[in-house]
């Protein structure tokens, strides 16, 4: 009798520690730029107190950068990987598709200029192609597809009123763990109160 009181109470213990809030709210500022970027993810061990996460895999997003809000996926771990297209759907509703086109570039490094012996006109058209093409790599590159305005809150908004979020990458990236899954509970709407986006505005 001992042992089986023992072991419940161990049992007990054991899911008293993994406990933990599925969505979990951080921030960041640029030391630099001084520009400061709030977030709402998941975490692998949310009872940790911290947002863990792990190379190779992908999480769901949500980032607010002044008064726009973005939601997405990210790369995990210290490593990051290109993010790519990708997928979310909440419950049985139809799935959203997030490009890395949509992903916002707020700074971009310029350029070289290639063509200083052009005339004005062809040097201007060669530039532009330049920047475009080195702007089609970053975002092509970049660690997390999100995409912001009203499609974005449309997402969240969705969200708030589900209980299950499904997300996949898309082509791209098929050696990195592609598929996730994740419950959507009262942790999220907290942890968007936190970042200061209000639940009831969307």
């Amino acid at each position: 009798m001992k042992r089986i009181a023992t072991a419940a109470f161990v049992a007990m213990l054991l899911s008293g520690c993994a406990a933990g809030p599925t969505w979990q709210a951080t921030g960041s500022t640029d030391e630099f730029t001084d520009k400061t970027t709030m977030m709402v993810t998941t975490s692998e061990f949310p009872s940790s107190g911290s947002i863990v996460t792990r190379s190779l895999h992908f999480y769901p997003v949500v980032r607010k950068e002044g008064d726009e809000i973005f939601v997405g996926l990210m790369s995990g771990g210290r490593f990051k990987i290109p993010v790519g297209t990708v997928q979310l759907r909440i419950d049985q509703n139809e799935a959203w598709t997030i490009t890395p086109q949509e992903t916002p570039i707020s700074m971009m490094p310029s350029a070289p200029q290639y063509a200083l012996n052009l005339p004005p006109e062809q040097a201007a058209l060669v530039k532009q192609a330049q920047d475009q093409a080195m702007l089609n790599v970053t975002q092509l590159m970049s660690p997390y597809t999100v995409t912001g305005g009203e499609k974005a809150k449309k997402i969240l908004k969705q969200m708030l009123a589900g209980k299950n979020l499904k997300y996949r990458t898309v082509g791209i990236n098929q050696a990195a763990s592609t598929t996730g899954e994740t419950v959507i509970d009262p942790s999220l709407a907290e942890s968007l109160r936190l970042i200061g986006i209000d639940p009831a505005s969307l």
